[in-house]
Order: C-alpha cells, then structure tokens, then sequence
C-alpha cells in the first residue's frame, strides 16, 4: 500500500506537533539527505556530491568509493578520502540535529539514531553520542589495514588533514597534460606518455585539443604534479602497531574487507534499546533523507513501523517521499533541516501552556 504525500499544510503540522507530544520515544533514521543542510553532498540525485576528478575519469561517487582502490592505486583512493574526510570532520551538524535530540530528550524511552552517513554528526550531537547510534555503514572516525588486522582505531584527523593533496583549481579552457591509459586500475606508470587537453566549460570534465571528450586516467598542469592524487612526497596512513597500509573503517560498494566489529557493536546497543520498549510503546520515526536505491534506512524504519502497532512514521523525502502505511505522514519537497524546523515551530505553539 502506498499513499502519495502530503503538502506540508497547517493539517500535516498539527499531525507531526501531535505525534511528537504523544510519543514514549523516538528513533531517527538518516541517509545522505540529512546531511545537505550541512553543506554534505549526497550519492545520487540533485545534490550529489562532487570530487572534481570524477568527471575526469568518467566515474561516479560510488564507483570511487570501492576498497579496491586502495590496493590498486593507494594515491588516487586516499586523494578522493580525503576529500571526503576533509567535508565530514570539517562540517558541522546542522540546527535539524539539535531538534531532533530535544525532542529526545523530552521522552521517556528517550533516542536512538539508526544512521547510513559515515560523518559522525550523530556522534557529535548532544543528547545521543557513541551510545546511542548506530552508524550501519561505519564512519570515517575509524580506520582499519587494508587487509584487516583485526584493529580498528580513531582516525588521527590531523594526519589526514595534513596529507599533500593538490587542489584542483583549474579554470574552463586551460590547458593541461593527461594520460588515457586502458585502465584506470592500472594507470600511473611514470613511461606512460602524457598528452595535451583542455579543460571543459564545467571545469572539471576534459577535452582533447580537437574539442572532443576524453576520459583520462590523470590530469597535471604542463610539467607539474598530478592533480587527482596524493603527493608522491606524502606519507598515507598506516597502523601504527602492524605498519600495514590503513583505511576507513566503512563499508564501501563491493566491500568484503570491511571489520565490521564496530558496526556490530553498535546494532548490538540498538537492539538492546529496542528491546527495552514496550509493546504498546508510542514509537516516533522520523526518517530523512534515506533513498531508495539502497534501502537499509527505509527499511529499519518501515519494520520499526510494523514492530509497534502505536508507532508513527514521518518521512522527509526531497523526492521519494510515498510511505507504506496509514500511520506514516509524508513530506516531500522540503529538504531536512527546512521540514524539521517547522514542524519544530508547530509541536511548540502547540504546547500546553502553564
């Protein structure tokens, strides 16, 4: 059963405001679109994120975003990590995340966040932390070798922060060098020639001098370093008892090295608090931003939906924002700090007054 969603009217408000008054407790469940009000990019859809050199490459983000790089070509998949450690770390959780935890906080059972991002926002948010999430993908917090060891430990932010990674600054038409080897798994061979290109009108795609697309294996300014990876001069992550090349400790696409001990960990707290609900516990669900292309998120909150026959599902979806059930409310079109922010507004005017 699928119902279409609803405008976010006086009549949707008053539903949300009433909900959060009568809840015993409330379970987040955030995908990539919590993040966009945190200046974060999403994997698909209109705000996908962009690492420049994609475009370059002919790859999209999640292509990249496969442990095989970092056997393949460390340089290039740290280049790219970076990036993205760099926008998580330095991000900060936007005013959504604050509304939410209060409304927590205001409950008997209290929060518990079931998260796909790897940004280690809900980490960072008052009121829930370590204990009380559950970041299914893992997050770039924790590193683990390459060929797991068995460890996982806190990521040094400085030693990332501090890598040699060039900024790819180039302008629509400038001129560069590329190399367009048959693989791109098997580029960076220092005999492999370099041609000349020129930069698209995007800035970030590349053109032969004849004006015809290319996909590139690397990009240099003439004479200059590579653009897409880390500095050959540049020391990458290691463990520091093993000596072995580190990653992050998150589960990528394809991934079947990821050490998934912290992950487990954490569902292990998350079905310890769902168990400590009763039955007829009011459940609150707010998920936002969780697509349906890989579906984890919807799919936690869906069974907490049907675990708990007095549970209410709200769903934030700029775009996929039908729900399953007639105790779900849906808002679509509104991003997430936008939609909380006024359903906040309506729970507070609604307010018993003293």
């Amino acid at each position: 059963l699928t119902h279409p969603a609803m405008s976010l009217s006086k009549e949707v408000l008053t539903k949300c405001a009433a909900a959060i008054r009568n809840a015993d407790a409330l379970l987040t469940c955030t995908g990539a679109g919590m993040g966009v009000d945190s200046g974060l990019g999403t994997f698909r859809g209109r705000n996908a994120g962009v690492w420049p050199p994609l475009k370059a490459f002919s790859l999209d983000f999640s292509e990249m975003s496969d442990p095989r790089w970092f056997e393949d070509d460390a340089r290039l998949a740290w280049s790219f990590w970076h990036f993205r450690h760099q926008a998580y770390v330095n991000g900060t959780p936007h005013k959504g995340y604050e509304i939410l935890a209060n409304w927590g906080k205001r409950m008997r059972y209290g929060l518990f966040s079931a998260t796909s991002n790897i940004d280690g926002h809900w980490a960072r948010t008052d009121g829930v932390g370590e204990e009380r999430v559950y970041e299914c993908h893992g997050s770039v917090t924790h590193m683990q070798c390459v060929k797991d060891s068995g460890r996982i430990w806190s990521t040094d932010h400085d030693e990332i922060s501090q890598m040699k990674v060039p900024v790819w600054d180039l302008a629509a038409g400038e001129k560069v060098e590329v190399q367009c080897g048959r693989s791109l798994r098997k580029c960076g061979s220092k005999e492999e020639e370099w041609v000349d290109a020129i930069v698209a009108d995007d800035g970030w795609s590349i053109l032969s001098t004849a004006g015809k697309p290319m996909t590139v294996t690397a990009v240099r300014r003439p004479g200059g370093s590579d653009l897409t990876r880390v500095h050959p001069e540049s020391t990458l992550p290691m463990c520091k008892e093993t000596n072995q090349p580190a990653r992050p400790n998150v589960l990528m696409f394809g991934d079947f090295g990821v050490n998934c001990d912290r992950i487990d960990a954490q569902n292990q707290q998350f079905s310890k608090w769902k168990a400590s609900l009763p039955p007829d516990c009011k459940l609150l669900i707010v998920e936002i931003g969780a697509g349906t292309a890989i579906p984890t998120i919807r799919g936690i909150a869906e069974s907490h939906l049907s675990s708990f026959p007095q549970s209410t599902l709200i769903r934030i979806n700029l775009d996929e924002d039908s729900v399953p059930s007639e105790r779900a409310i849906a808002i679509g079109g509104l991003g997430a700090l936008d939609a909380l922010s006024r359903i906040d507004a309506a729970a507070q005017s609604e307010e018993p007054r003293e």
